[in-house]
């Protein structure tokens, strides 16, 4: 993919799990990234260990992306230290259960200011400097819970949601600018977050996905990689699914459990 190497890239959430993985694929293709992470320095530290000797550049910028002064910082701290920003990849999110009759008001807030506020103002904060130069390739993180109700996600999947129209009024409002504006949807990403909830249910939920597997963050890093890419100049306002085809068919099941007693019968010959 081409239009990668030297450009500079802010990724939010970028020291952990699916971040973490679209970091090392930036740095990795020659690119210069600030790794914007909330509260974790342990991880940020892992995170730069990990990065060491590729062909680009991270630094690392402990910031709130809930707050909107922080969304400032960072992208004035991107143009500080590169002098110029070119992808913006709104990763940073919080997934958290609550019922209708446990949720409070902080619990809502805390998922909206990360999961839809941090990704609006993230977008508004790095529009000057993309618009001036009429380039910019933002991309931001949905989920499969934005279009496929589950219960206790109220908050989250409703944020979700959120992300999912923001995008397309954004490609919209900044096409005209050079700038396109995508998100990826993950379904069952096996990161440190989700970890917990495969180990629950994981055998139950993976029968709902066509391929059989749940997805890694390197499957999601290369499709942010593609939409950065010049390659990708002609492709906005779409959410595009990173699920293993768990979005698109219902009963998945069936037709692994007779791929499994098809391949025993082979065997068995």
């Amino acid at each position: 993919m081409t239009g990668i190497r030297d450009r500079v890239a802010i990724v939010t959430g970028g020291t952990r799990g699916i971040g973490l993985g679209i970091t090392k694929a930036f740095v990795a293709e020659g690119a210069k990234v600030v790794a914007v992470y909330r509260s974790d320095d342990r991880a940020a530290t892992a995170a730069g260990a990990e990065l060491d000797g590729m062909a680009g550049e991270a630094a690392f910028l402990r910031a709130d992306v809930g707050i909107v002064a922080e969304t400032v910082r960072i992208a004035e701290y991107a143009l500080e230290k590169w002098g110029r920003i070119d992808f913006l990849v709104n990763n940073a999110g919080i997934f958290d259960f609550a019922y209708l009759d446990e949720m409070d008001e902080e619990f809502f807030d805390r998922i909206y200011a990360a999961n839809l506020k941090g990704v609006v103002f993230m977008m508004k904060a790095v529009l000057p400097v993309m618009k001036e130069r009429r380039f910019g390739r933002i991309v931001n993180a949905s989920s499969i819970s934005g279009r496929f109700a589950d219960a206790g996600l109220i908050a989250y999947g409703c944020s979700k949601a959120g992300v999912d129209m923001t995008t397309r009024i954004a490609s919209a409002e900044l096409g005209p600018y050079g700038i396109t504006v995508n998100a990826f949807a993950p379904g069952i990403i096996d990161t440190d977050m989700t970890r917990p909830m495969i180990r629950e249910r994981g055998h139950l939920q993976v029968k709902q996905v066509p391929v059989g597997s749940f997805g890694t963050a390197e499957d999601v890093s290369g499709l942010i990689l593609f939409l950065c890419s010049a390659e990708a100049g002609y492709i906005t306002g779409e959410v595009i699914g990173v699920d293993g085809g768990m979005m698109k068919v219902q009963n998945p099941y069936r037709a692994i459990e007779r791929a499994e007693q098809a391949g025993r019968h082979e065997e068995e010959k």
